[in-house]
């Protein structure tokens, strides 16, 4: 299965990664790639997706404080960091993406081996089209599991055995998703949450989807397999679930703060809470005994007009950043962000919707490419600012709305 995802890497791929020179570039190849209804669930968000775009727009609220005449051109800075236990060639990671097999049939698979290229963490969403295993077969680097409670608690044991014997380091636990949030867009198109995209959808969309033969093309090369395969091969009770059961049964029983004892007893290595905004929730998290906490509004695409994650970072790093390793997810576009989320008291930046971009626009090699933008953005970034080494980016560093720190 992984062999034959790999031969998507083709010449045509290799030419649109070689237009892409920032994320902004992959975003419009993205664009002009895939789909009306495709491109609207990579870019929506929930309601009037106030939020989606806050969270691009506050990182240029973060003002640099730097450090001239500190560092020279020689050696370069060191930006290499520890998350939760794992070394990373750059404080940036991949967020977890779902249903990406609909944007490239190389998805998960790509991402997996162009962040393992890079150096640093894939995290493989449940909502995947690629099975735990075959994530975990391509990557040539660290990998971390985001659990979704597909089937309720029997299912997500199943899944959570899966990633153990696959070899995934970490786990992050989506707390903020009781019920898929309001995403409008995706509504347009008659796609009800939760998101069921196969071959009879894409029929139904055949208007939208004709004017994009090269992506059409692709699907149909990879057979329209689009099945959330992580939900359709769970069992309950011994009875296979069908992917809508397992769906119901996530929905029906999201994860709370007291499934993180269950979490505990069934996961040997670290676990993330994932979607936390306030200082409350985020004590809460230490209190469930988390290992970390995950700043992140899941990109705008849940409960619009709450904070930016970056915003909502100062707030929850001032209340456990002594206690927990804290991360931040949400409107990463340039390597300047990151530095400014390090700044801030984060112990990395994940990026969810740019490597998106760069899977959409050219499979693998675009990933590869957007990951290779931002790490040198990181460094000139670094330069500038007057740090040698990611231990050396403090608050000093940076200046925020006051706003921010009440």
């Amino acid at each position: 299965m992984v062999a034959e995802t790999s031969s998507t890497v083709g010449v045509g791929e290799g030419r649109a990664a070689a237009r892409i020179r920032t994320v902004a570039d992959a975003r419009r190849l993205a664009r002009r790639r895939v789909p009306g209804p495709v491109w609207d669930y990579i870019e929506g968000g929930a309601g009037a997706e106030t939020t989606r775009q806050a969270n691009v727009d506050a990182f240029a609220q973060v003002q640099f404080r730097p450090r001239v005449g500190a560092i020279g051109g020689s050696p370069a800075p060191d930006l290499t960091t520890r998350v939760l236990g794992t070394d990373v060639s750059m404080p940036l990671l991949l967020s977890p993406v779902g249903f990406t097999r609909m944007m490239d049939p190389a998805g998960d698979v790509a991402a997996a081996r162009a962040a393992g290229a890079a150096g640093t963490v894939v995290t493989l969403s449940s909502l995947s089209g690629h099975t735990i295993a075959e994530v975990a077969e391509a990557a040539t680097g660290p990998a971390w599991f985001q659990l979704y409670l597909l089937g309720g608690r029997p299912g997500a044991e199943q899944l959570l055995d899966r990633a153990k014997k696959a070899g995934y380091r970490a786990l992050l636990v989506t707390v903020d998703t009781p019920v898929p949030g309001n995403r409008e867009r995706d509504l347009r198109h008659g796609l009800s949450p939760p998101l069921r995209l196969d071959r009879r959808t894409v029929a139904k969309m055949a208007p939208r989807v004709l004017p994009h033969p090269r992506w059409l093309v692709d699907l149909a090369r990879d057979r329209f397999r689009l099945e959330l395969v992580n939900a359709r091969t769970l069992e309950l009770d011994g009875t296979p679930l069908s992917t809508a059961d397992a769906l119901f049964h996530w929905i029906a029983s999201p994860a709370r703060w007291e499934d993180f004892t269950w979490l505990r007893a069934q996961w040997d290595g670290p676990i993330a809470a994932k979607g936390v905004l306030t200082s409350d929730d985020a004590r809460r998290a230490v209190d469930a005994g988390v290992d970390a906490v995950i700043v992140s509004n899941h990109g705008g695409r849940q409960l619009d007009s709450v904070a930016p994650s970056v915003a909502a970072l100062v707030e929850v790093v001032a209340a456990v950043g002594d206690q927990v390793e804290v991360l931040v997810d949400g409107g990463v576009r340039r390597g300047a962000d990151v530095v400014k989320a390090v700044a801030l008291g984060a112990k990395a930046a994940m990026a969810g919707r740019a490597w998106a971009y760069g899977l959409a626009a050219a499979g693998q090699p675009g990933v590869a490419k957007v990951l290779g933008i931002l790490r040198r953005d990181i460094d000139c970034t670094m330069r500038l600012a007057g740090a040698a080494s990611v231990a050396e980016i403090d608050r000093s560093l940076v200046r925020v709305p006051a706003e921010w720190e009440r």
